[in-house]
């Protein structure tokens, strides 16, 4: 898959890579999730730029909390195909919403709702919740 990652805090145009990752997929109870739009919010930036002290927290950091897409690959037939928003993607994990693809608990998928397009649906987690 695309991916854009770090390996070291800094600014965007200092350490932020593009390139190919190997495809993720789904552990028992989770979705992969087949992003459309990435949602950037001021403490992604914080935490790749290391501003509020705190060090890059693993090797590499796919960034970014939020995003929406439609559910791709999951045990749960129900949710296969559903468009979906996502939250607090990179809280706590070191791979985040600014790549093709992400797996996440079922618990941090939302249904999209009708008429709300991706843009909008990547804007919905942390500032929504």
């Amino acid at each position: 898959m695309k991916a854009a990652w770090y390996e070291r805090n800094g600014k965007a145009r200092e350490v932020l890579t593009i390139g190919e990752m190997p495809d993720p997929h789904p552990a028992k109870g989770e979705v992969r999730v087949k992003i459309a739009c990435s949602g950037l919010n001021p403490t992604d930036v914080k935490r790749r730029e290391g501003t509020r002290g705190q060090n890059i927290e693993f090797p590499r950091v796919i960034p970014n909390s939020d995003g929406a897409g439609v559910v791709d690959e999951s045990s749960n037939k129900e949710l296969l195909g559903k468009r979906v928003w996502v939250w607090n993607a990179q809280w706590g994990r070191a791979f985040g919403t600014c790549a093709e693809y992400i797996c996440l608990p079922e618990s941090q998928v939302a249904p999209l709702p009708d008429g709300t397009d991706f843009a909008g649906g990547a804007c919905l987690g942390i500032p929504a919740m």
